[in-house]
């Protein structure tokens, strides 16, 4: 097996929503929002004290850094190498600047506790499937049922990887606009 990783850089231009923050004072990741889609951006020790704790949500950012895809979770990693403040942004935007590899496997997490799937997990769930199935996507994507995606009162939550993004309250009419949003070619 081979274990060379597939990488690729990005930049993100949105607005930031908040940190993750562990240990009393250190960012671990940067909750950053591109259109409508959320970003779970890690960022690196020597990168952490650049960052101002008191930013404030809505603040437009413009992050730059790597994309890594994790096998064994599948997958991309986004770690921020730089994080650079925007009083006048063009417009929000994500995008792949470079790609060394690729991957066509996407998984999407729907939670299956009983808050999320009395809300209508279980419909969006089964719509999900049958979606996947109708636009050939069944080699390119998995669905998984999960545990707890800590949402509860947003019922119901889904996870679709690579890209790490979170949807809440999703409707099963909502599944064509998501599988085209994350899996078109």
């Amino acid at each position: 097996m081979s274990k060379t990783a597939i990488t690729s850089q990005f930049r993100l231009v949105g607005q930031l929503e908040s940190f993750v923050i562990k240990k009393g004072d250190k960012i671990k990741y940067l909750r950053m929002k591109v259109e409508d889609r959320e970003y779970w951006l890690k960022i690196p020790k020597k990168l952490r004290s650049e960052i101002d704790l008191n930013l404030i949500p809505g603040t437009w950012l413009e992050v730059t850094g790597n994309r890594e895809f994790k096998k064994k979770k599948a997958f991309f990693e986004l770690e921020a190498n730089r994080v650079k403040l925007l009083a006048n942004p063009d417009k929000p935007c994500a995008v792949i600047l470079s790609e060394k590899d690729s991957c066509s496997l996407g998984k999407i997490l729907i939670c299956q506790k009983s808050t999320c799937w009395k809300k209508g997990g279980e419909s969006l769930c089964q719509r999900l499937e049958k979606q996947v199935k109708e636009q050939g996507l069944e080699d390119k994507v998995k669905i998984k049922l999960t545990g707890c995606l800590k949402q509860c009162k947003k019922a119901p939550n889904v996870v679709i990887m690579p890209d790490k993004a979170r949807y809440s309250q999703v409707k099963p009419l909502e599944v064509d606009e998501l599988l085209t949003k994350h899996f078109s070619p």
